[in-house]
This record gives C-alpha cells, structure tokens and sequence, in this order.
C-alpha cells in the first residue's frame, strides 16, 4: 500500500482484496495514467469522432428548452389568446387554472417519461429509446399544432412531455457510456448548452410573429418542433449503440464493433472491452442477491447516497428559478411591460444563458463540478434577492425595469449550477443502476418542475396574487436553503473514474473529502479503502 495514502490518515482498512481495473473510457483510453494525464482537448483532438455522438445525445435537452418556452412565448400572442381564451372586461385572457393544467400535466408526462425511459433502455437498448421519443413527439406536436380547443392542447402537451422524458433521461445516460474521463464531464453539460440553444431558437421563431394576429403567428412555431423527432430519425441508423448495454445483454462482439464505430483503435478496444466486462461482472458479485437491477436498489445502502445526490442535482433547475424564467416573457407583460421590450429582454436573457453554458464547459475543466455548482446556486441567491427588494416597488418604472433585468441574468446562472450538476449526477451511480438512478432523478426534476408549473401562474396572474418582483424572495429562500445543503451532500468527482467513485462511496468517504482522496485502483489491492483519521 502506498505510504503516501497511509501518511493522510489515522487507519486505512483493506476490505476488498480483488483487483480493481481503470474506467472503460471509450476514447481508446486503457491505461490510468493516460486517463488522468491528459485534459479534455486532448482528448477530444484525439478522437474527434465522439463529439456528434454526444450531441445528438443532448437533442432532448433542446427539444425541452425548445418546448417549455414556446408555450409561453405563445401564451403572449394576440392569435393564440383569442383562440385558447375567453373575453373578459373586452379583450381574451387565458384562465390561469389552463395555464397550470397545461404546463404542469405536461411536466407530469415528462416525468412519467423518464421513469419509462430506465426499463426501456434496459430492455431493448438506448437507440430503441431514442426511437420511441421521436415517434411520440412527432405525434404530439400533430395534436398540437391541429388543436382548436385547450382540452385538445392539454392532450398533444402530454404526448409531447412523455417524448421529452424519454429523451431526456436516455441522453444523459447514452452520453455518459461512450465518453472517456476526460470528456464526460464537459459533454454532460452540454445538457445546459443544449437547452438554451432550443430557447434561443424558439424565441427566434416566435417574436417576428408576437404582433401577427392570424392562427399562423403560433401555428409555425408549433410546427417548427417537428425539426427534433426528424433529426433524431434522420441520424438514428448512424448512432451505435451503447457498449455498456451490449455487454449488459451479453453481445460481447458487437459491443466491440460499437467500440470501434466510437473512434477507439483496433489494438485498444479488446482492452476497453474487457474493462466494460470486469465493471459489470464485479457490479453483478456485489449485487448477486438479485437478477435484474431494480429500482428499490437505488434506495438502499451505498445507492441510497448516490441517489440522494442525483435528486440534488435535478431539483436545481427549479431552485434558480427556471419555470420562472421561462415564463419570463408572460410574466414581464403581466407586470406592465411592452411586448416589444419584453422580446429584447427574453433574446438578452437567452443570450446570457449560452454565453455562460459555453464559458462553464471550460471552466469546469479546471475548477471542478463542486464549487461551480455553489458559485451558481450563491449567485442566483443574490439576484433574486435584488429582484424581491425592486419588487417592493410595484408601480415604478425604474423597479420593473430592474426585475425584468435581473430576472433575465438569472439565465446567466443556468450555465454554472445545472451544467455541473448534470455531469455530478451522470457520474455518481453505479453502471449497473445507472438508466434507472438517471430516470429517479429525471422523474423527481419534472416533479419539482409540475409543482412550480402550477403555482406560477397563480403567483404572477394580474387576476390571481399578482405579486410581481416580490416572487424573487421565495426563490432567493430556496437558494439559501440549497447552499446549506449542497455544503454538506454534493461531492467532487472531477477527474474521478467510474470505478474510483465505487471506491470512495463504498468506503463512506465524506463530501468534502472526495476532492484529495487517494484511490486505491489500479494498484493491485481491493477497492474499499476506509479513511478513520479525517472529519
């Protein structure tokens, strides 16, 4: 054993003697020294290759942004108001209560998606997945785009919300089994990137038609999703499937050929193969007591921490307050903005969101998922906070200005806080319980999501409590809250193997510790070291 791992604490118990192997990698990357040798544009130079593959794994990350914002954008437009809405005191509002039914029962559906979206890739694979997301939301987007009544648009929004949830939760799993160490971390962040793209492009869509007053003004932008189940269709025949699941399933040889289709090299993939099978056959000793992975393992033991982890990660998209962005544009005309303004701000606001997604993916390579993660959650705090004080003014003109404002740099934290919380959740749980661990925390992210969606717009409604900036004081609470608790849950996994993690959560390593712990992989000894001499 090495002495320097026996020099930083009081007692280090072996309990593990089979020999542990460094993580699969998938970009030709066997040895652990190369592993953590090279940085991730190295990488990435090194096997090009990967980088269409990662981002057609995130599609569904833009069909979501794409989605959640072109129904406010919708809810804004003269056309779609007469349509959906009623006539009151002479010009047609949306009752809030449809509003939340169709914001929140879609979310539902996202949610029931994503809870589907574990068995079905582990079942029939992640392409079969990818292909069962297409097919329901280009029917939904149908339904959609002909409805004439809202009961009709509740129905195409759940159809459309269970693709978004199939997609969602097998892109992040699908992306964080064919990338390496070193680009795993940068291409499940682009979750982040990825959604504010489909923002940016709803919004570019929508606002040269928000003064149109025929149908055709919201027609074309519902129309517009069907470009997302037509890409993932048009590319599916080019995707491989996931080496993990083809080993999963037995089909050792073909997991190879996938190996070789993901760029690695003819002399380097029996090594990355046999890496992938040790993984899982060393998953299945420690899980023997049952045949198939369930979900009720995810809550129990060593899992149960993971997991809690993986939902820590997923409700942050709601702590920063990104129901509330998204129904931004609404929001800013209810509290008296112009329409006109209110397209400026939302494309600034989008803007700031790709900026930061793009600046993240760069510095996360440097300073790790954790403590961008608080910087992000500490931020959206204080911005909220400022938003709660202007709130306090409702009828001046410089306060609303100054909520519109900062409400629209609360997408500027978007890039810090979820795109390292997206890569921390994609790499905690074990390869075994990985399709169900994401799709538990999916499910929970759309949970969250359905709560916020319904309360919303009874929060901000000019009819309902009409509270304004105030609405930055609940979110600037949550923010704190979550501070507390990320301090003391939410660890480190930068530059971390999958099978370093299984160590470090196997031997109960704390959160703070999980940044200069030393492993034992790859070294000849077992796997579980357990560290008594440190807080």
């Amino acid at each position: 054993m090495s002495t320097d791992l026996k020099s930083e604490s009081s007692h280090l118990e072996v309990v593990d003697q089979q020999p542990r192997q460094p993580d699969s990698g998938i970009l030709g990357i066997h040895d652990p020294a190369n592993q953590h040798g090279r940085s991730t544009w190295q990488a990435l130079r090194a096997n090009p290759i990967v980088i269409p593959f990662c981002l057609y794994g995130n599609i569904g990350a833009l069909m979501y942004g794409f989605d959640n914002l072109v129904l406010s954008l919708a809810l804004s437009m003269t056309a779609f108001e007469q349509t959906f809405g009623t006539l009151t005191n002479g010009s047609y509002v949306i009752p809030a209560y449809w509003q939340s039914l169709w914001n929140a029962l879609s979310q539902v559906a996202t949610m029931l998606g994503s809870t589907a979206a574990g068995p079905i890739q582990d079942m029939f694979g992640r392409r079969a997945a990818f292909l069962v997301a297409a097919c329901l939301s280009a029917a939904g987007i149908a339904v959609v785009y002909t409805a004439s009544t809202p009961g009709a648009f509740l129905a195409g929004k759940i159809v459309n919300g269970l693709s978004l949830g199939l997609a969602l939760t097998t892109g992040q799993t699908y992306i964080s089994e064919i990338t390496s160490l070193e680009v795993r971390g940068i291409a499940l962040s682009g979750y982040t990137f990825c959604m504010n793209l489909g923002y940016l492009i709803a919004a570019s869509v929508a606002l040269p038609r928000m003064s149109m007053s025929s149908d055709a003004a919201y027609k074309v932008l519902f129309a517009s999703g069907w470009v997302w189940p037509g890409v993932i269709l048009l590319f599916l025949p080019f995707m491989p499937e996931s080496p993990y699941f083809l080993v999963m399933k037995g089909q050792r040889e073909k997991a190879g050929r996938m190996l070789s289709r993901l760029g690695n090299h003819a002399s380097e993939t029996p090594l990355i193969l046999a890496d992938i099978v040790r993984t899982h056959e060393e998953e299945q000793q420690r899980n023997e007591a049952a045949k198939e992975a369930s979900f009720l393992e995810c809550f129990k033991g060593v899992n149960w921490r993971r997991t809690r982890i993986i939902l820590y990660c997923n409700a942050l998209s709601q702590v920063i307050g990104s129901s509330f962005m998204t129904n931004g544009p609404y929001f800013l005309v209810q509290a008296g903005m112009s329409s006109a303004k209110t397209g400026m701000m939302t494309e600034i606001g989008i803007a700031f969101g790709i900026a930061s997604s793009l600046v993240t993916g760069y510095v996360m390579t440097v300073c790790g998922r954790r403590a961008l993660v608080m910087f992000g959650i500490g931020l959206s705090t204080m911005l909220f906070t400022v938003m709660g004080i202007a709130g306090c003014f409702p009828h001046s003109s410089p306060a609303l200005w100054v909520v519109g404002i900062f409400l629209e740099l609360s997408w500027w934290v978007y890039g810090p806080a979820i795109g390292p919380a997206m890569a921390i959740a994609g790499e905690v749980s074990s390869v075994r319980l990985r399709a169900k661990s994401l799709a538990i925390g999916f499910t929970f992210n759309y949970f969250f999501s359905t709560v916020w969606n319904v309360v919303m717009p009874y929060l901000y409604n000019s009819d309902e409590a009409d509270l304004g900036g105030l609405i930055g004081w609940i979110f600037a609470g949550m923010g704190a809250v979550t501070l507390l608790i990320l301090f003391f849950e939410l660890p480190e996994t930068k530059g971390r193997s999958f099978e370093e993690l299984d160590e470090m959560f196997a031997a109960g390593v704390p959160t703070r510790q999980f940044q200069r712990y030393q492993c034992e992989v790859g070294q000849g000894y077992g796997g579980k070291v357990v560290h008594d001499g440190e807080d």
